[in-house]
Parts: structure tokens; C-alpha cells; sequence
């Protein structure tokens, strides 16, 4: 079972579900913006699945807020943008996503990186 943190009431830790990840994260050091209706942060991407990530951002959203990630996967081509990616959790400076909305073109590029990082066991650091 894992500890949720972020209770309102600091000095109790509220229990949640704990669910398995269906992919693997892959370490990772990407350049992102994100966007929620009220904000933009910039942030780094230190690890990322077809499904989630987790970032160091510059401002850390509130659990449940929903964001337009554009993540910059390569030096060599454009940046990617997942529509809408859902804050699951809040540590400090950090946060961690999951991957509501992601285009067939989107996933294939996640994937071939992914892939390729595997691979090769290189993280982008």
C-alpha cells in the first residue's frame, strides 16, 4: 500500500491504492514545458514510459490538475506534445504524470526512444 504525502493534514498519512505500473520507466533527461488553464512550467523529464513520467518543474501543480506537456524527446527533432497528462502525485519539486492523451505518432516516438535508451543504456544525461 503506498502513503499519500500530500494529505491537507501534514502530520497524518492518508493510504492509497497501490497499482503496478504496466510499463517500464526508462531514466531519462528531457526538456519539457507544461501547461495547466491557470499556469506554464518548465521542467526535466527524469524518467518516462509509454504511460507516465516524472519531472523536476519549476512549479509543482496539484494532484488531480490536468496538463499539455511538450516534451523536447531529441536535439534533432521537434518537440512532442502529449494533449493531456493528469498530476497523479506531488513530492518536493517534483511531480509525477500519467498519460491520459497521447497521439499513434506521439507513441511511436516515445517508443522508439524508449527503445533506443534500452538499448544502448544511455539516459540523455
Amino acid at each position: 500500500m503506498a502513503i499519500n504525502s500530500q494529505a491537507k493534514n501534514s502530520s497524518r498519512l492518508i493510504p492509497t491504492k497501490f497499482v503496478l505500473r504496466t510499463y517500464r520507466r526508462i531514466p531519462t533527461w528531457c526538456a519539457s514545458y507544461y501547461l495547466s488553464g491557470s499556469a506554464i512550467g518548465k521542467g526535466i523529464v527524469t524518467n518516462l514510459s509509454r504511460c507516465g513520467m516524472r519531472m523536476l518543474g519549476d512549479h509543482a501543480p496539484k494532484t488531480g490538475t490536468d496538463l499539455c506537456v511538450r516534451l523536447h524527446l531529441d536535439d534533432d527533432q521537434p518537440p512532442i506534445e502529449i494533449a493531456r497528462a493528469t498530476v497523479r502525485w506531488v513530492g518536493q519539486g517534483e511531480f509525477g504524470l500519467q498519460i491520459d492523451d497521447l497521439t499513434a505518432a506521439v507513441a511511436g516516438r516515445i517508443a522508439e526512444m524508449l527503445n533506443r535508451q534500452a538499448r544502448t543504456g544511455r539516459n540523455g544525461w
